[in-house]
């Protein structure tokens, strides 16, 4: 699965029953960082957890909002004619051990990193 190439996934997992692929998800952000060495993603997730913390319930949260963070970066592409970003997500290791970011959507974007990890996860009203 997706999750399992990137670091600090407990959360994550702890969220799903079955954390779900990133099929037609919305893009909020790529954000490109320290000379492009350093790229941030954040997405939400297709539906939301079934396992929320008590405190997103409180707060009537519907949605929830991934951020991950890929460093060492070694290769950037990013291509949209739209204002609405929304796409497929895979996240991947090719045979050079990199971990692959893939959108393919209103936004494609590939992105090639030695390292990535879950930045955050947040839950908000959508």
């Amino acid at each position: 699965m997706w999750y399992e190439v990137l670091g600090m996934n407990n959360f994550l997992v702890s969220l799903y029953a079955h954390v779900p692929e990133l099929e037609d998800v919305r893009i909020a952000e790529v954000n490109i960082h320290d000379e492009g060495r350093i790229v941030a993603v954040k997405f939400d997730m297709p539906y939301y957890a079934e396992r929320p913390p008590k405190k997103w319930v409180e707060l009537g949260n519907n949605t929830v909002a991934v951020r991950i963070d890929l460093s060492a970066v070694q290769e950037i592409t990013i291509n949209s004619s739209s204002l609405d970003y929304r796409g497929n997500i895979e996240i991947f290791k090719d045979e050079a051990e990199l971990i692959v970011v893939k959108i393919t959507g209103t936004i494609n974007a590939l992105m090639k990193a030695e390292s990535g990890f879950i930045q955050s996860i947040t839950g908000y009203s959508n």
